[in-house]
């Protein structure tokens, strides 16, 4: 009876009618303050501790969760063995591929008259994540250096054995590089660069394969392929080995993975580029930093402190997280190292990781993402009109404060998931509710910052 009162009171919290705060960015003006979005965001998800806490005991330590073959449904089994289907989605993305290299190179170099620029930031990188959230492992279909590789049939005898010593670590540093392009760099949506830097590193990727072996070289060096498994594990299918289709509920995957140590390091700066990027957006930042945001030379003028500042915020990031993990060590007493336990319990901020990713790009696929309609007719800006589409008109005329509540609902849902999987992750450690509510409390506290930062991210004046 006890608790079912106090769940009727936690569910009363979490269901309060909508607030509309002040500060979504510059575009809106709203009636009150955004700290209170911040601090009941802060709050439902203590709340949910509470509720998750009650409710899942020791007996889920064997990480068990419901699953249902697909293909049992009779239209998805005649899918999945149609193999001309999966032919096709693989030539479709070498053709992406081809046209967004030829587009940047040969096309108009105006990036919204070039199909280049928003192929590759706003559809792929801002959107695609969504196809694997709702459908597994969907880059392993589509890569294109995959299927181009497959295609002229290289020989799949590896030249050289990967040296295994150095892990993924070559993934971390690609992706740093990635990083550093997109929020660094002065003009990464110029297209002739991006044409450029995207031929380079085909070359680099497709050499990686025919020395080391496709696999070892995607599995490690690739940093997207090592993105994009992560994001499967919070996905809400999952393909194995034996050929199922299982629908699982979302996050679960989680529970399913152990990182290595320069995984752990990898997933972690996934988070800190992406609250990094939605830093350098705000006036805060410029303020922080000294440069007038609307005057001087733009990007050029924070080249510099924004290339430090990519560094120092995986560095603060990796350091806050230790710390905390360090906390929890300490008041379980527990015999397992920081490092083990920080392994075993980093899965925990993928999800974090993930919404904030959905959240932060969430208005810039909405709005740019248009521009895909007007360029599918005229890819290379020479005035075509392929499709009848090029005279599409873009709408800008969006609801701000209805996509300021679907990031803030995109947040808090995310880091109730890491709530829930951190929770499954401590029983299994402890097998002991109690110990496990105990190490449970740095970590909260840690979740609860991460979800008053992105939200104040967010909802602070930008630029």
């Amino acid at each position: 009876m006890k608790k079912i009162f106090f769940t009727i009171i936690l569910l009363q919290l979490l269901l309060l009618p909508n607030a509309y705060a002040h500060g979504f960015g510059s575009k809106i003006d709203l009636p009150i303050p955004g700290y209170l979005y911040w601090l009941g965001g802060g709050a439902a998800v203590i709340a949910s501790f509470a509720i998750i806490s009650l409710f899942v005991k020791s007996k889920s330590y064997d990480d068990s969760y419901r699953t249902y073959n697909l293909r049992n449904l009779g239209f998805v089994n005649t899918l999945y063995k149609n193999k001309s289907l999966l032919n096709v989605f693989k030539i479709i993305s070498i053709g992406l591929f081809i046209l967004t290299i030829l587009t940047g190179v040969l096309g108009a170099q105006f990036p919204i008259k070039n199909f280049a620029p928003t192929f590759v930031w706003v559809i792929w990188w801002g959107g695609f994540i969504w196809l694997h959230i709702l459908f597994g492992d969907s880059w392993n279909f589509v890569n294109p250096w995959k299927n181009i590789f497959e295609l002229i049939k290289f020989n799949e005898k590896p030249l050289r054995q990967y040296p295994e010593k150095l892990k993924s670590w070559p993934a971390f540093g690609f992706f740093l590089i990635f990083a550093w392009i997109e929020l660094v760099y002065p003009t990464p949506a110029y297209p002739q660069f991006l044409g450029n830097i995207i031929f380079v590193y085909s070359v680099i990727v497709l050499a990686g394969m025919r020395v080391f072996g496709k696999d070892k070289w995607l599995n490690n060096c690739e940093p997207f392929t090592v993105f994009f498994n992560f994001v499967s594990s919070f996905s809400m299918t999952r393909v194995t080995s034996d050929g199922k289709i299982l629908l699982r509920p979302i996050a679960s995957g989680l529970l399913d993975v152990r990182y290595r140590f320069d995984q752990l390091c990898f997933l972690i700066l996934i988070l800190s580029v992406v609250s990094f990027d939605g830093l350098i957006s705000t006036l805060f930042w410029y303020d922080f930093i000294g440069i007038d945001v609307f005057g001087g030379s733009g990007r050029l003028d924070v080249i510099y402190v924004n290339t430090i500042g990519i560094l120092l915020s995986f560095i603060v990031f990796f350091s806050v997280f230790y710390s905390f993990v360090t906390i929890a060590k300490v008041i379980t007493q527990t015999d397992i190292t920081v490092v083990d336990l920080a392994q075993r319990f980093v899965p925990a901020l993928l999800p974090i990781s993930i919404v904030y990713h959905l959240a932060h790009y969430s208005s810039y696929f909405f709005l740019n993402g248009q521009l895909i309609i007007k360029l599918i007719s005229d890819p290379f800006g020479f005035g075509w009109d392929i499709f009848g589409t090029s005279s599409y008109e873009i709408v800008r005329a969006i609801d701000f404060i209805l996509l300021w509540n679907y990031q803030v609902a995109v947040i808090v849902i995310g880091h109730i998931l890491s709530v829930y999987v951190a929770h499954r992750i401590s029983l299994r450690i402890f097998k002991d509710s109690k110990k496990s509510i105990i190490s449970q409390a740095p970590i909260l506290l840690l979740m609860v910052g991460y979800t008053v930062l992105g939200l104040w991210l967010l909802s602070t004046s930008s630029i």
